[in-house]
Formats: C-alpha cells, sequence, structure tokens
C-alpha cells in the first residue's frame, strides 16, 4: 500500500521532520509508527466539545405580526424555479 499526505502547517511539518530526525527513521516508518499508535489505542473515538443548543440559541424576530394579512410565500409564482433559484444561490 502506498499512502501520501500532503501537510500545508509548516508548524506541522517543523516537528514531524525533528521528531524523524530526532528517532533517525524515514517518512514511511513514521507513518506506520503512526498509524499502529493510532489503530492499537482502546479509544479511537474523537472527542470534542459541544454546547447546549438551548443555551446558545436565539430567538429570530422577523417581526411578522405587524404584517399580519401578509402570508408567507405568497408573492412566489412558480415555487420550482423559486427553489432552484434558491438551491443555485445558496452555494455561491
Amino acid at each position: 500500500m502506498q499512502l501520501n499526505i500532503h501537510i500545508d502547517d509548516r508548524h506541522l511539518q517543523d516537528k514531524i521532520t525533528e521528531y524523524m530526525s530526532s528517532k533517525h527513521i524515514q517518512a514511511n516508518d513514521f507513518m506506520v509508527e503512526l498509524l499502529e499508535h493510532f489503530f492499537h489505542k482502546e479509544d479511537t473515538v474523537l472527542k470534542y466539545n459541544t454546547k447546549e443548543a438551548n443555551e446558545v440559541a436565539k430567538v429570530i424576530d422577523f417581526d411578522l405580526e405587524s404584517q399580519s394579512n401578509y402570508k408567507l410565500f405568497e408573492d412566489v409564482e412558480d415555487v420550482a424555479s423559486y427553489s432552484k433559484e434558491l438551491r443555485k444561490n445558496a452555494w455561491k
């Protein structure tokens, strides 16, 4: 098997180079060592902090009560074209 890795982080590149120099190993040996370390760990689940949704949620006030006679999207005549345009603009 062949692995290729591209690292843009200059600090990380320097740390890896420093580690390989101190251990007198080649890049392939470093990758094998790294993968063995990862797969031999008992707990390989990624851990990350989460936030409580109720604590960070914000209410968005669209002030629609002042326009109580307005129905949402009543000005849209062709729903298919409108939704297609929304999707197209969402990825810009």
